[in-house]
């Protein structure tokens, strides 16, 4: 008699399912060990074949820092802003500033008062110095006369005496007004010198505080740090800071990578779902500590060598992004 369909033993029923499930468990166990070899392999030596970096991305920054000691009165961009060259950020207000700007302009005025008297003093001494000169001339000149008529016994003494008087007080005063006229002229000079530079100290004292306003020299991206309203800044304090100009990033080698990395040679810059393109630009003769966010804490490691990777004007990367970059394995590039 024939079975339709052939239909297992029931005496050796368990080791007929054995039998027919031992192939895929033997496979899946083969495939997870060779992936678990693949990936301590990977993990104790691939970085010396496989290039796989840690990567930070930068920009230039310029930090806006606090001239003078100041309060934040009002905040004109927030975090992530796009700005130009002359665009306002800030408006402080400095009691400190206001109050040092009106005394040197007090000063300043006091000095403009004291040149100008100086120099009327000046412009009357030098009117005066000619009827001096002339004065002490005929003086002279009238003792010469009395002296060739004492003589003869013509002249009274006392007359005389009063001659010889009067020629003393001329010359006096000439030499007098000859003697201010310069002390004036010198007086003149450091009164002009000291307003100059006190109108210098007013002009640059007003140029640093303009009014308070604080506005951008560079043109870029604000960054996350942005004051408040009502803060209180020293000279020097960092404010804000602007990441502009072209786009690069440092990358962290592997230790004991086996590959050549040399310039003018194109990676592949990945983080997250984002992709970009690098050319390394310079491959520094100096390692660095790496940041915390790179360290492993199951194989620290303490420095790696810097190299430096532009990146594109579109790249999707924000600045400071942490990134990793590949390319080449067993000495081999694929990015082009």
């Amino acid at each position: 008699m024939k079975y339709i369909r052939k239909r297992p033993r029931i005496d050796n029923l368990d080791r007929q399912q054995r039998k027919g499930s031992g192939r895929l468990s033997r496979f899946v166990y083969l495939f997870m060990l060779a992936a678990l070899v693949l990936t301590l392999a990977n993990y104790l030596v691939g970085g010396m074949f496989i290039l796989s970096a840690d990567g930070i991305v930068l920009a230039e920054r310029y930090i806006v820092s606090a001239s003078y000691p100041a309060t934040v009165d009002k905040v004109l961009v927030s975090e992530g802003d796009s700005v130009t060259q002359g665009t306002p950020l800030l408006r402080l207000t400095s009691f400190d500033m206001v109050k040092e700007i009106a005394e040197l302009s007090v000063r300043t005025s006091e000095l403009a008062v004291r040149g100008g008297e100086l120099r009327g003093k000046a412009a009357k001494n030098k009117s005066l110095l000619p009827l001096a000169e002339r004065s002490a001339h005929e003086s002279n000149d009238a003792i010469l006369r009395l002296d060739r008529v004492s003589t003869r016994g013509l002249v009274l003494a006392n007359r005389r005496d009063e001659a010889l008087t009067a020629n003393y007080n001329a010359a006096e005063r000439y030499a007098q007004l000859q003697a201010e006229l310069q002390v004036t002229a010198n007086e003149l000079q450091v009164v002009e010198e000291s307003r100059q530079v006190a109108s210098n100290a007013v002009y640059k004292m007003k140029t640093i505080y303009g009014d308070g306003k604080v506005t951008a020299v560079v043109s870029g991206v604000v960054g996350s740090k942005v004051p408040v309203p009502g803060q209180v800044v020293r000279l020097g304090d960092e404010m804000l800071q602007i990441n502009g100009g072209k786009a690069y990033l440092f990358a962290y080698l592997p230790d004991q990578y086996l590959f050549p990395v040399t310039k003018g040679m194109r990676l592949q810059v990945s983080g997250g779902s984002e992709r970009a393109t690098g050319t390394v630009e310079k491959v520094l003769p100096i390692a660095d500590a790496l940041p915390a966010e790179f360290q492993n804490l199951l194989r620290p490691r303490d420095r790696s060598r810097l190299i430096r990777i532009a990146l594109p004007e579109n790249h999707p990367f924000a600045v400071t992004q942490k990134v990793v970059i590949k390319g080449c394995m067993f000495g081999w590039c694929w990015v082009r």
